[in-house]
């Protein structure tokens, strides 16, 4: 799916629903803590004061932590349905690895998208076994190379057993020599 970005026109038109919930949240919650409502005489709040913005700072806050919900719930679900890291990540506009901080267990381990048996290959007078690693979500590798030294993938994940046998290649086309 390729990332389309929202228009000006679109992106406006947001802002101004945003504003206007947020004020509204704002109001209400500067009238429950002053308990200030406007006289029948006087149609607005003084907005000179200084409650009124801490108000609606008050509801964006909370606003926040509802769209952080928000895309907690979009990435798992996007995930449960084969969505991988590197997309949840485009989509963000995050790297990989930031997507996989960010929503950790978000893709789903039994996607059919994934090929999840280990692979093992010989390559440049080496071997290496490409593996699922399912706490983390993502493929790693262990080689031995021809000139005798062994690396195992750590602190780092591929999204697909493409990548990580890629990676393992480099590693061991990188230790043909003694």
């Amino acid at each position: 799916m390729e990332k389309k970005e929202p228009t000006t026109a679109e992106r406006e038109q947001l802002r101004t629903a945003l504003r206007g919930a947020l004020k509204g949240m704002g109001d209400t919650l500067y009238l429950q803590l002053t308990a200030d409502a406007p006289d029948d005489d006087q149609e607005e709040l003084d907005l000179s004061r200084p409650e009124i913005p801490l108000a609606w700072l008050t509801a964006c806050k909370y606003a926040a932590e509802e769209l952080d919900a928000l895309a907690d719930r979009y990435a798992r679900t996007a995930g449960s349905r084969g969505a991988n890291y590197a997309e949840l990540g485009a989509a963000w506009g995050i790297s990989r690895q930031a997507a996989r901080k960010r929503w950790p267990g978000a893709v789903n381990i039994l996607s059919e998208r994934a090929n999840k048996e280990p692979v093992h290959f010989e390559a440049f007078g080496g071997e290496a076994r490409v593996s699922f690693h399912p706490d983390q979500g993502g493929w790693w590798w262990i080689a031995t190379a021809a000139n005798g030294q062994v690396r195992e993938l750590e602190g780092e994940h591929h999204d697909t057993s493409e990548e990580a046998a890629a990676s393992a290649g480099a590693f061991l086309a990188a230790n043909t020599g003694r």
